[in-house]
């Protein structure tokens, strides 16, 4: 067993940025990229670097041996793009579409192979990374499995949206400024015209402000107990 605040601390974006400039080769094999709302990027699973991100939000697509893209999730600053831990597991195709400006890493494989063999013997890094993976699956699994309703997805897409929000107040929290209809209909497999009937529920309620940018989740306890279901993630 693991204790969830080493495996955090030392997979840290600051800290896996400090094992692999403790080689001189670093600039050779690393490189820092700037992103704007919108740009794109497809990987194959022939790529030979990883993209880890300094800042920013982006929206991670990926597909199977099918080729069928089927899932999506969000992908938050300290979080690696593309990580493979098993070379015969890497997805066919990644698509990746950044929803904010943001800053990438672009990290040579064998590179950051060598570092972490030198810096990190127990894989923490690796570890972390198969834990947030692992949770973002299950989170998707949960919404695609139909055991929740529409109206509960929609729910439960607010709170996973509230964890990378701005919590400004006890129970109050500010949204991403990318946070929109359609991206809420994307998380919760919902139609755009469905989800505007619920938000509206919540705005006539008080429960959510979405009249302008940032939108704002009033009292996120009463989301909370609007998406709750058995197993329900923890957060």
């Amino acid at each position: 067993m693991y204790d969830k605040e080493t495996l955090e601390s030392y997979a840290s974006f600051s800290n896996i940025m400090k094992i692999l400039k403790k080689d001189s080769q670093f600039n050779q094999f690393c490189r820092q990229r700037r992103v704007s709302p919108g740009t794109t990027e497809t990987l194959d699973n022939t790529r030979k670097t990883c993209l880890l991100i300094e800042s920013g939000y982006v929206k991670s697509s990926f597909s199977g041996d099918d080729d069928t893209f089927r899932v999506f999730y969000i992908a938050t600053p300290g979080d690696f793009l593309t990580l493979p831990i098993v070379t015969e597991y890497i997805p066919r195709s990644t698509d990746l579409l950044a929803i904010s400006d943001g800053v990438w890493w672009e990290i040579d494989f064998g590179y950051l192979r060598k570092m972490l063999a030198l810096e990190d013997p127990r894989n923490y890094v690796m570890l972390q990374h198969a834990v947030k993976i692992r949770y973002k699956m299950y989170v998707l699994a949960t919404v695609r499995s139909r055991i929740i309703t529409a109206e509960q997805r929609v729910y439960f897409s607010l709170m996973r949206l509230s964890t990378i929000g701005m919590h400004v107040q006890n129970n109050k929290v500010e949204l991403p400024p990318f946070v929109n209809y359609v991206t809420i209909a994307q998380l919760s497999d919902a139609s755009k015209s469905y989800v505007t009937i619920v938000l509206k529920k919540l705005r006539d309620e008080g429960i959510l402000t979405s009249t302008k940018k940032p939108w704002v989740i009033e009292d996120l306890d009463a989301i909370k107990k609007l998406a709750d279901f058995p197993d329900m993630p923890l957060f």
